[in-house]
């Protein structure tokens, strides 16, 4: 027979915490894990919170673990540290005074960008970094 896993049961406070997780966070990751541990409480298998939430039986089960030995803080996603900014501080400056001057002009403010920094972006990259700002 298979060994069942559930999570201990939870205090008032750390539902209370789950579903404020589960139904407030920016985070689809805290959500879903959130989600996992409230559906464990309530005692659903590790293989149903699996269906459920089509994931594999190993993540459901590495997040019961981290929920038992770090709380809520275990769920969240760990940093990463990601690509490195193509343009800098500097050059998103330079961006927004080369839109002032040619607004509409996305294709020449890419070309004028490249001859002016030597740096080769793509026009999607520049329409993110215009609209961050």
């Amino acid at each position: 027979m298979a060994r069942r896993r559930f999570v201990d049961p939870l205090t008032k406070s750390e539902q209370q915490a789950l579903t404020k997780a589960y139904h407030q966070s920016e985070k689809r990751a805290l959500r879903r894990r959130a989600h996992a541990i409230l559906m464990s409480d309530q005692g659903h298998t590790i293989n149903q919170i699996s269906d459920i939430l089509q994931v594999r039986r190993d993540a459901v089960s590495r997040w019961l673990k981290q929920w038992e030995t770090l709380g809520l803080d275990g769920l969240a996603d760990k940093p990463r540290s990601g690509r490195t900014p193509i343009l800098d501080e500097h050059d998103n400056q330079r961006l927004k005074e080369m839109v002032v001057e040619q607004p509409h002009q996305i294709r020449s403010l890419q070309a004028r960008f490249q001859e002016e920094t030597g740096k080769t972006v793509s026009t999607v990259t520049l329409r993110r970094a215009l609209k961050k700002k």
